[in-house]
């Protein structure tokens, strides 16, 4: 099982997001992302951390992409998370809510994202 699965978004800014799929990081795949975007797009993109950090304010990472590699100087939390990216996150993990179990998350956070209530 892969710990990242990569989703197009229909957000300007940010048209993909890279959700975390367990408890392990994505980050430590970055070669394997980098695959697998190259022929998608160059530019930012957001990783959702929150199966490996849970509700923390490094849960939303964003990372410019050149088409090829990661520009590692350019990672950093995002502070304000557009709506529109939340909205996506939420969608993605209540959809998906066989991964919840994978990650950090207790119980109850588990129960609320799978309720759509997070």
């Amino acid at each position: 099982m892969k710990n990242y699965e990569i989703q197009k978004v229909d957000y300007h800014e940010y048209p993909y997001v890279i959700f975390s799929t367990s408890y392990v990081n994505p980050i430590e795949d970055i070669d394997d992302i980098e695959e697998e975007l190259k022929p998608l797009f160059k530019g930012k993109v957001v990783f959702d951390l929150l199966l490996s950090n849970g509700f923390t304010s490094n849960r939303f990472v964003e990372a410019e992409f050149d088409g090829t590699r990661f520009n590692h100087s350019s990672f950093k939390a995002l502070k304000d998370v557009n709506d529109c990216i939340i909205k996506e996150a939420s969608h993605f993990y209540s959809s998906h809510s066989g991964l919840l179990k994978n990650g950090i998350l207790s119980n109850a956070h588990q129960f609320l994202i799978k309720k759509g209530k997070m």
